[in-house]
């Protein structure tokens, strides 16, 4: 059966499939592995961001001039076509394979038996349709269009800048302000809306799984029930928090230089994000934890009279002295057995109430969501009175 099912489930994939997937590969930019990963973020990055250069150049508006903001000084437009871009692609394979994984993982282990294994399959089918589906990108992709077309063409400032120039007769967008409007907004919308769709996929899926009855165990050594390999995946999810939190970043410091506010201004801003990004990567696991806190009592109830059984044998045999004549403790079986039953008893006492834990999952996701605003610091404390620190404290 497990062969089987491994065999069965070695073509599902959460990314490979829908209408950005098919026209890459029909294009020839992609294969059906998503190779080459790399070039291909590459080029959606120039894409989008060296068009914008060469048009801002050729106006005189990329670096200096009566503008208040050049192109290259709008730092939220640079780190969303440069870093966040080429993230949302590079996270596809990461998430692919894992998934990949996961789903396999689940018939293997014997995590779904037999029983449950028709209910496991029409799960991971529709998984698989919706994720491949055309129509739902065509609708992703038109509604994006209709945001850059319709809610983007409005432009409140007073001076000029590399996308807007103001002049006593009206206000213009410059060629580089149409390709940002036309191509690169609705690319890394449609990029964006299509990870969160998958996203959505993929916590659907957990829910439906979790409505299953698995055969967990309370003495797992994962102090999880056998669930821990899930939070392995969700990590990979990471350079997509990685992407969001930079363009967040680059947006307050972008306010910082030109609109004259100050970090602690946003405080409460980057603590919410990072409580945010925790509450929507993590929290769709908690559909694990009735489950979990259910086989946990059941665990502790029933390692708990089987401790009681034994210790009371082995006070018996050993202390009150019932050990047959010539059987001796030293190198008996009896304490071996005894440390494994208290090893047992604590892995169900320590057992958590959710497939994930500190180091492997929760701080990755904080650390991504808190690095990319540490470069903000400076705006409080220069590089050379960090440097100065520095060496004062070492030397």
């Amino acid at each position: 059966m497990k062969e089987q099912s491994s065999i069965h489930y070695a073509e599902f994939s959460l990314i490979k499939g829908g209408l950005l997937f098919r026209l890459l590969v029909w294009m020839r930019l992609m294969r059906p592995d998503l190779e080459p990963l790399y070039s291909r973020a590459i080029i959606f990055a120039l894409l989008t961001w060296l068009p914008l250069l060469v048009l801002s150049a050729m106006q005189g508006l990329a670096v200096g001039g009566s503008i208040k903001i050049p192109f290259l000084y709008d730092i939220t437009v640079s780190v969303r076509l440069l870093l966040a871009l080429p993230l949302l692609i590079v996270a596809e394979q990461m998430v692919d394979s894992r998934s990949h994984e996961v789903i396999c993982h689940f018939i293997e282990s014997g995590l779904v038996d037999d029983k449950e294994a028709p209910k496991y399959e029409s799960i991971v089918r529709q998984v698989q349709r919706i994720a491949n589906s055309i129509p739902v990108e065509g609708v992703i992709l038109a509604l994006v269009i209709v945001n850059s077309a319709f809610l983007r063409l409005e432009f409140s400032g007073v001076s000029s800048t590399w996308q807007f120039l103001v002049s006593p007769s009206g206000i213009t967008r410059t060629p580089a302000g149409w390709w940002h409007l036309v191509v690169c907004i609705p690319v890394f919308q449609f990029l964006l809306v299509r990870w969160l769709y998958r996203y959505l996929i993929w916590c659907w899926f957990l829910w439906r799984v979790s409505l299953l009855d698995l055969r967990l165990v309370s003495t797992h050594p994962d102090r999880v029930g056998g669930l821990a390999f899930l939070g392995v995946l969700q990590v990979k999810f990471c350079p997509i928090v990685f992407a969001l939190a930079s363009v967040l970043s680059a947006y307050v410091g972008q306010e910082i230089l030109f609109g004259g506010a100050v970090l602690k201004q946003y405080t409460m801003m980057i603590l919410g994000n990072v409580f945010l990004i925790l509450t929507i990567f993590l929290g769709p696991y908690l559909v694990f934890s009735l489950k979990l806190f259910e086989i946990k009592r059941r665990g502790f109830l029933e390692y708990s009279a089987m401790a009681n059984d034994y210790t009371r044998s082995f006070h018996q045999k050993w202390i009150r002295g019932e050990a047959p004549e010539g059987e001796h403790l030293l190198g008996s079986s009896d304490i071996q057995s005894l440390a494994d039953l208290s090893n047992s008893f604590a892995i169900v006492r320590d057992m958590r109430l959710v497939p994930f834990d500190l180091k492997l999952t929760i701080i990755p996701y904080a650390a991504c969501a808190v690095i990319p605003f540490l470069p903000l610091a400076l705006t409080v404390f220069p590089i050379e009175e960090i440097v100065g620190k520095i060496f004062e404290i070492l030397l």
